[in-house]
């Protein structure tokens, strides 16, 4: 069962479906969501007409991070959170382009790079944890991890790992650059172009029903191979092809990109749902710290990165830092950055540290000698 009271059956073999067959939720559930919903759009309206940068989204996980630590009961169902990525994914396929597929060729250039700095930024945050937080070894490593958080507190969770601390570093620094990220990069000159992407809407009703169709097509498949963050990638991927040659024009409406970033919001906030003020009082420094020198190490390897590829810092930046491949895509997306990079970047990543991890952990670690501790927060089901 899923949070919220959703039941998720498998799907049916022969026809691959994104959004299983559902029962009936419960009225709690429909309320939860109700008041979920309505928490985020509070605060994403504030934001947004607050002239937050990103408002849309920042406001609305902020506003819901504070009433999951406040205790009340929010969350999103799987189901949404699809349909969310595909609505998103399907507009940011919109930004590609001709020119997007010519700059690829500096992008194993920035990839290189980007591998040299896992290893360095893990271990400095490995070091930090274990020997100034006085964290153990396990549970260090895997909330050093910079992305693939579905992949790692699976593991983590079999390998004698503190899973609180797991979940609760992983969580807090993605709150940190959804909320704090786009006025950083203000810092560095960059301009955000608002709380909506600035680019041209599909023209008439038929364009956007073929774009959503194009999306959930690509949503569809890349749901069936399994591919990392595959109903947003899919569906991104699929829209980006067919904009690419000039077949369709143009993003989704705006409402249907404010309803995304306000779910996404909403579904980030909420993974700090169940989380103790005790466990917040004991980790909140060690989280902080171990973000500030993961972040310290990304920007290094940025200017290292921009420099050597002659790509501008703050694309290579959003690139490079330890955040989820859907949420720093959507956020390069709102700011004006070549998504594709950025989702190209964080997908390698992803694909690395899925592969990689579980061979350092057989080699280093070995098998576990006591047991994992459950989570406090609830990681929810989204993808990392």
């Amino acid at each position: 069962m899923a949070p919220g009271g959703f039941l998720i059956p498998r799907p049916m073999p022969l026809i691959p479906s994104l959004i299983p067959r559902l029962t009936p939720p419960s009225p709690r559930a429909l309320a939860r969501l109700a008041a979920t919903l309505a928490l985020a759009a509070a605060g994403g309206t504030g934001f947004a007409y607050g002239g937050m940068p990103v408002g849309w989204l920042s406001g609305a996980l902020v506003v819901t991070a504070v009433a999951a630590l406040a205790g009340v009961p929010v969350g999103i169902p799987a189901p949404l959170r699809q349909v969310t990525f595909v609505v998103l994914g399907t507009s940011m396929g919109a930004a590609l382009s001709p020119e997007t597929l010519h700059g690829m060729e500096t992008w194993p250039v920035t990839m290189l790079v980007l591998g040299l700095s896992v290893p360095v930024m893990m271990a400095a945050v490995v070091l930090y944890l274990e020997r100034v937080a006085g964290w153990d070894r396990r549970s260090a490593f895997f909330a050093a991890a910079p992305g693939a958080l579905s992949a790692v507190l699976v593991m983590a969770e079999t390998s004698g790992a503190d899973t609180r601390r797991v979940v609760f570093g992983q969580s807090l620094r993605l709150f940190v650059l959804v909320a704090l990220l786009p006025a950083a990069l203000g810092g560095l000159g960059h301009q955000p172009v608002g709380t909506l992407p600035d680019m041209p809407v599909v023209p008439d009703l038929a364009s956007l029903a073929a774009s959503l169709l194009v999306g959930v097509a690509g949503a569809l498949v890349a749901e069936r191979v399994r591919f990392p963050g595959g109903a947003l990638v899919g569906a991104m991927l699929a829209s980006g092809a067919v904009h690419g040659v000039g077949l369709l024009q143009g993003r989704l409406p705006d409402p249907f990109l404010i309803a995304g970033f306000v779910v996404l919001g909403a579904n980030t906030g909420s993974r700090f749902a169940g989380t103790r003020l005790e466990t917040l009082r004991r980790f909140l420094v060690d989280a902080l710290a171990a973000f500030a020198i993961a972040t310290t190490v990304s920007v290094l390897f940025a200017l290292l990165g921009s420099w050597v590829a002659g790509e501008p810092l703050v694309k290579v930046l959003v690139a490079y830092v330890p955040g989820a491949l859907e949420a720093m895509t959507i956020m390069a997306f709102v700011l004006g950055i070549d998504p594709a990079f950025v989702a190209a970047h964080h997908l390698a990543r992803f694909v690395g540290l899925s592969l990689l991890i579980p061979l350092v952990v057989r080699l280093f670690f070995g098998a576990a000698v006591v047991p994992s501790v459950n989570a406090d927060p609830d990681p929810g089901e989204t993808r990392d």
